[in-house]
């Protein structure tokens, strides 16, 4: 999509970033602008700057953190450190990836009428504002709910919608789909290309899974991993002349470029092993309010198991409960043939390895190694083996250069590759990962599924919890669709493609490998295209 006549809005001039002078910058020397009604998407591997570039263009960053700059940033030809603080953040609006990061107030009314106060909005002006911008993001019949009730995907529509009142002239997105269910993905991205249309405001998208973006992306930047701009032009220019360099620098090219690369799993029983767990009807309630209820099935040895469903459907708890987190209102588990109740904390730690969605809470100590080193400890790792296993784990996740960094200083998709690396020291029984992708460029997603597979074929049986349906359907030999709290399907991904009535309940989309041989067959669905 090319748009005419364009207007630079920000200018940036050699631009460099980092949190300590000492060593090499965050972000190095990189120029660019962004022009009037553009919509500009910002690609770059995990921890390559692209939230940090996002930060310094409106401000925040270095003056909201301990960081230092060099370099100029222009908005409109006025240098940005001119601008009275608030000003530029009313002009430029950010929605971050975790909308809950930007609520103040309890209900989704007073949470915009906190934001029109802030600038100062008329108080005769705010109700019919308020019910423009609602209408505009479909929000209207839910004005005066408690943001806690609902949806990812309603969340990040508030979210949005409180950005949209400072009626911003250029519009930043940090991942903002990384936490939403398929369905709910696709109505946000195409929510902001009918709001870019109807507002011609300029949009900059920081985003890894770029297939639902790029149909009205007009530019695309990459940063490569030691933070220098390497790429600037339009999306087929730029595919197709740096797509090795995207590829090396794990970069996920759209599934339509690299859909030759995409197989199904080979999906076989015959080499399962025993029974890992059994759970029968279980229920479990939060404030009397059901989460799960029913749920009855057992996972074998080498098995990858995936659950999926839309926000809200109870994945993340019943994960939980499986990791004996949290303990079922009724029902039975058993763990390798003990109820799970008997085991003793320690047993079970080395059995089964549990990784959280916020990867912050399982951080314990002060630095990378000694995160990875904790577990090898308790478990009495020698020391030279300790050592070997932390190298190994420091390569496979690209954290080598932050082997004394603090975990909470890492960068998102850092923390999440940290958080998984300190499970895969051993070789347990049951491995349980809730989103262990979201975030992560292709290169660490690609080097995660090959160690995790490589236990699998060790015995370890595999659970994610993923929004990644073209993941369920290159690896996942079982499915479980959660509905409701309930069960609603499991079987293999391949059974699962053809339940179309399943696949709409559960907000859930078709891989690309699907959505391709259907499209080429002359077929026609809907939400789940």
């Amino acid at each position: 999509m090319k748009r005419s006549n364009l207007t630079p809005l920000i200018r940036v001039e050699n631009l460099s970033f980092d949190y300590d002078k000492k060593g090499p910058s965050l972000i190095h020397n990189i120029s660019f602008s962004l022009n009037e009604g553009e919509v500009t998407l910002l690609m770059g591997a995990s921890g390559s700057g692209k939230s940090t570039v996002s930060l310094c263009l409106n401000g925040l960053y270095p003056e909201a953190v301990e960081g230092y700059s060099e370099g100029n940033i222009y908005f409109r030809g006025q240098e940005i450190s001119q601008f009275e603080k608030g000003e530029l953040n009313q002009q430029i609006g950010i929605v971050f990836q975790d909308p809950e990061s930007q609520f103040c107030m309890v209900t989704v009314e007073n949470e915009l009428a906190f934001t029109m106060e802030n600038i100062q909005t008329p108080r005769e002006e705010m109700a019919s504002k308020m019910d423009d911008v609602l209408e505009a993001v479909g929000l209207t019949d839910l004005k005066e709910r408690p943001i806690h009730e609902l949806s990812g995907g309603q969340k990040q529509k508030v979210a949005l919608a409180s950005v949209l009142l400072l009626e911003p002239e250029l519009l930043i997105l940090d991942e903002p789909t990384a936490n939403l269910d398929p369905v709910s993905s696709l109505e946000f991205v195409e929510l902001v290309n009918q709001l870019q249309k109807d507002r011609g405001m300029a949009v900059f998208i920081i985003e890894h899974q770029l297939d639902d973006w790029i149909s009205f992306t007009d530019r695309v930047l990459a940063l490569s991993r030691e933070g220098e701009l390497f790429a600037d032009g339009s999306p087929d220019h730029v595919f197709q002349k740096y797509e090795k360099r995207l590829v090396s620098e794990g970069v996920h090219l759209p599934k339509d470029i690299q859909s030759s690369s995409l197989h199904p799993a080979t999906r076989t029983t015959d080499d399962l092993g025993g029974e890992t767990v059994s759970i029968q009807n279980l229920d479990f309630k939060r404030k009397k309010k059901t989460i799960l209820s029913e749920v009855n099935f057992s996972l074998y040895q080498k098995e990858f198991v995936a659950i999926v469903g839309e926000n809200g459907a109870g994945k993340s708890t019943l994960l939980q409960v499986m990791a004996g987190i949290l303990t079922p209102n009724k029902g039975n588990i058993t763990f390798l043939n003990q109820p799970l109740k008997q085991w003793g904390e320690q047993s079970l730690r080395q059995k089964m390895g549990f990784v959280f969605q916020n990867p912050e809470h399982q951080f314990i100590t002060d630095t990378v190694y000694d995160e990875l080193a904790f577990g090898m400890k308790l478990n009495g790792t020698p020391e030279q083996e300790m050592k070997e296993k932390i190298d190994e784990l420091l390569r496979h996740f690209q954290l080598q250069n932050h082997l004394w960094s603090n975990p909470f200083s890492l960068s998102g998709g850092q923390k999440r590759r940290l958080s998984v690396a300190t499970m895969l020291d051993e070789t347990p029984e049951l491995l349980l990962f809730d989103e262990p992708t979201f975030g992560q460029d292709a290169k660490t997603t690609e080097e995660l599924m090959s160690m995790v597979l490589e236990l699998k074929n060790k015995g370890t049986t595999i659970v994610f919890v993923t929004h990644d349906m073209d993941l369920v359907d290159q690896y996942c030999e079982r499915t479980f669709v959660l509905n409701k709290g309930k069960v609603a399907f499991q079987g293999s991904p391949d059974e699962l493609w053809k339940k179309e009535e399943v696949l709409v309940e559960a907000r859930l989309r078709l891989p690309y490998r699907i959505r391709k041989q259907r499209t080429e067959a002359g077929e026609v669905y809907d939400l789940v295209r």
